[in-house]
């Protein structure tokens, strides 16, 4: 396991690197979650492709509602406060 040192100094040398290629404007958070990705395990990437092809497969079959919706439904079986 690597220390939060570690872990920012790997962090730091993949910038550096893709601070020198076409990626130079890419946002840093951009770059954060593409580091981060390119550190999962094997069954991380597994698990993870097979979540977005569960979403995917819930959009084809129309299994989505407006997440304004959902909040206010949510809202409106919750207690009231007195």
């Amino acid at each position: 396991m690597s220390t939060v040192l570690e872990d920012v100094e790997a962090f730091r040398k993949f910038v550096l690197e893709h601070s020198r290629t076409e990626e130079a404007g890419i946002a840093i958070e951009d770059l954060f979650q593409r580091w981060h990705a390119s550190r999962l395990s094997e069954c991380e990437l597994q698990q993870s492709l097979e979540s977005l092809n569960r979403g995917l497969a819930d959009v084809a079959a129309g299994r989505l509602f407006d997440a304004q919706d959902a909040i206010q439904q949510t809202r409106n079986r919750m207690p009231k406060k007195s």
